[in-house]
């Protein structure tokens, strides 16, 4: 992994042909996003469809597997990509994620600059250079690490997300200010009090949210770049999240608020946990609009989750160690833990 930090910038996305050599770039975006793609990156100078070269995938998750990757491999062959090519990602996380492997593994490693197109991708899945595919249940099994050159973000993009994307985000948004400080807290809980909505938030507040979730962020990749311990305080949420993210294919930031909510449950089984900051942290989930308990998700799913399904998914996340897995376990707003715990007592707590 390269152990120079990212340039974050914030700025319109036709910024970016100033900023990274043209004639080397390929751009990856989804097949959704191309056209929108082309509109965002074409100044008077440049038409995007006809000065650059484009690889399209599939839309969400369904690009992060072995099939799409060799699929994005032989076309950058096709486009003569060698080890001086940028590879540029135009899109969400699965996205993202996807590209960076792919930038990895190319000849041992190119560089990549990433333009996020929703809030989620922005204050998390572009951040601190993890990338992954899935392989059948198991989530990001296969990754690397991989730095990007540069993040360029475009709160214009913010603007084009339906409600649900923007709730997608936010809860990504309240895992870093839980795990963060009272301020930050109180900041989340002053824009879910106010009176707009999340489609009328300003771009200059929307940059104020992202850069305080980004420096979070940024804070655990600093200490642990390689994810051995600290930066595992970042999965708060992900494991129960996870799980139920696979079991009814929701979006990804529904499962995490679950998985928030679930995680807090537990932790306050075992007496880690005010039950006051727990149902504190539920009334943001639930002002903002995002559930935090099994039954919540079921009902926005339109399923019934089973416990056993949701156990047998976390037996096999990779964060398992023997009979325990380390989970990030809040004791107050601004103080998490990584503690290993008995799968036997996460089955007791779910009822599996």
């Amino acid at each position: 992994m390269q152990r120079n930090q990212s340039i974050i910038r914030f700025g319109k996305t036709s910024e970016l042909l100033s900023l990274i050599p043209i004639e080397k770039a390929i751009f990856v975006t989804s097949e959704a996003l191309y056209g929108q793609a082309l509109e965002m990156l074409s100044s008077s100078s440049l038409d995007a469809k006809e000065g650059l070269c484009w690889i399209k995938v599939p839309d969400g998750e369904a690009c992060k597997n072995f099939s799409v990757l060799e699929t994005v491999c032989r076309q950058m062959i096709d486009l003569d990509a060698n080890p001086d090519t940028v590879l540029v990602a135009i899109g969400g996380g699965s996205l993202s994620d996807l590209v960076g492997l792919a930038a990895h593994i190319w000849m041992r490693g190119i560089d990549i600059a990433l333009v996020p197109t929703t809030l989620l991708a922005m204050i998390d899945a572009s951040i601190g250079g993890k990338n992954a595919i899935d392989i059948g249940p198991t989530k990001n099994l296969i990754g690397s690490f991989h730095i990007p050159r540069l993040i360029l973000c475009d709160v214009g993009w913010l603007e084009t997300l339906p409600s649900r994307d923007l709730l997608s985000g936010m809860a990504e948004a309240i895992k870093h200010a839980v795990i963060d400080s009272e301020e930050h807290f109180r900041f989340l809980e002053g824009i879910a009090n106010s009176e707009e909505s999340l489609t009328e938030i300003n771009a200059e507040l929307w940059e104020e949210l992202v850069q305080r979730s980004q420096q979070v962020k940024i804070r655990y990749v600093d200490a642990d770049p390689y994810d051995s311990y600290l930066r595992h305080a970042l999965n708060y949420g992900h494991t129960f999240g996870h799980a139920i993210e696979l079991i009814t294919e929701i979006p990804h930031g529904f499962a995490v608020a679950t998985g928030i909510g679930m995680a807090n449950d537990l932790a306050v089984s075992r007496g880690a946990l005010d039950p006051d900051i727990a149902a504190r942290i539920n009334s943001l989930l639930h002002s903002i609009g995002l559930p935090a308990n099994v039954a919540e998700v079921s009902a926005i799913a339109g399923c019934n989750i089973r416990p056993a399904a949701i156990y047998d998914l976390i037996r096999a996340d990779k964060k398992r160690r023997g009979e325990s897995i380390d989970l990030a376990l809040l004791r107050n707003i601004g103080d998490i833990r990584i503690e290993p715990v008995a799968l036997q007592y996460i089955a007791e707590f779910l009822g599996a």
